[in-house]
């Protein structure tokens, strides 16, 4: 049973995420193209952290080394042009992503009442029963008595809006290779179902994707492996 309820799961998350994305590459780009990214991600605490994990798995999937900025430059002191362009340099990095991201968080809408009741209870009838061929006529008076006890619970739709916009810079020259900004739009579920669909690990997987998958459209990263 197992086997046949996870795919049904991915499905009906995939199904109720819409992704858009609007890329401009540079005119003159590197010819080796770039290989290694520092990436630095603007967003609230709990997506940021998601969005780094899926630029490292994107990342191994467009054959591409990603790390996160802050590793490289930790947010401790200040930090002039030429220190960070030398720290990148000794990393091996051609490449510094930034990431701004705008969300609005889960948000429920009440969808209707669920009612669930138990009933118990007894009845006792009196009659007769009349004949006419194949058929037959039953009369019955009685008395019934009985109890009816319930619950009610709202239940609730999610929704989220992840809007993201980002640069890719060349850290040698300061040059920006590549300018893109897209949107993320789940929801349709409710209850547990409907909390995965707008998960931050939903958004922030779909937003990444589609940001390296114009990258490497446009011929600024290498094929996928």
């Amino acid at each position: 049973m197992l086997r046949f309820f996870v795919p049904f799961v991915a499905v009906a998350i995939a199904g109720c995420t819409s992704t858009s994305i609007q890329g401009y590459a540079d005119r003159e780009l590197p010819a080796a193209g770039v290989r290694r990214i520092a990436a630095y991600v603007a967003a609230p605490v709990g997506l940021a952290s998601s969005m780094q994990a899926s630029l490292a798995e994107e990342g191994r999937n467009h054959g591409v080394a990603v790390e996160d900025a802050l590793r490289i430059v930790p947010p401790t002191r200040t930090y002039s042009d030429a220190d960070i362009r030398k720290a990148m340099s000794e990393r091996g990095v051609d490449g510094l992503l930034v990431i701004g991201v705008a969300d609005s968080g889960v948000q429920a809408q009440y969808a209707g009442t669920l009612f669930q009741a138990a009933y118990s209870g007894r009845s006792s009838y009196d009659g007769t029963v009349t004949r006419f061929g194949s058929s037959s006529n039953i009369d019955l008076t009685g008395v019934h008595s009985g109890s009816i006890f319930g619950s009610s619970t709202p239940t609730f739709q999610y929704s989220r809006q992840t809007a993201f916009s980002a640069r890719l810079i060349d850290p040698k020259s300061g040059r920006t290779l590549w300018v893109g900004s897209g949107q993320v739009s789940t929801g349709g579920g409710k209850g547990l179902l409907g909390r995965l669909m707008v998960s931050d690990s939903v958004s922030s997987s779909n937003s990444i994707k589609a940001i390296f998958d114009d990258l490497q459209g446009k011929g600024i990263i290498g094929p996928s492996a």
